[in-house]
C-alpha cells in the first residue's frame, strides 16, 4: 500500500486544521520555508494531553479548516 499526499503542501497554512493519514486531527502550528519537507502541528483533544509532532506532507489526508 503506498501512501500519497492528497494536498498540495503549498496550500498549507500556520494554523490550518489537516486530518493526518491515521485519523487525528492536528492544527499547524509552523510552516517551513520548503513545506515539502515537515511541519510542525499541535495534536491531543485538550491542554492536558496536546503533544507538538513534527509530520511530514505525505502523513496529511485532508485540509478541514484553512486559517487564511
Amino acid at each position: 500500500m503506498t501512501k500519497e499526499t492528497t494536498v498540495d503542501p503549498s496550500e498549507i497554512c500556520e494554523l490550518d486544521i489537516v486530518e493526518l493519514i491515521d485519523g487525528r486531527e492536528a492544527t499547524i502550528v509552523f510552516v517551513p520555508q520548503d513545506p515539502t519537507t515537515r511541519f510542525e502541528a499541535d495534536v491531543g483533544s485538550e491542554p492536558e494531553n496536546w503533544d507538538t509532532i513534527g509530520i511530514r506532507p505525505s502523513q496529511i489526508k485532508r485540509i478541514l479548516w484553512h486559517a487564511r
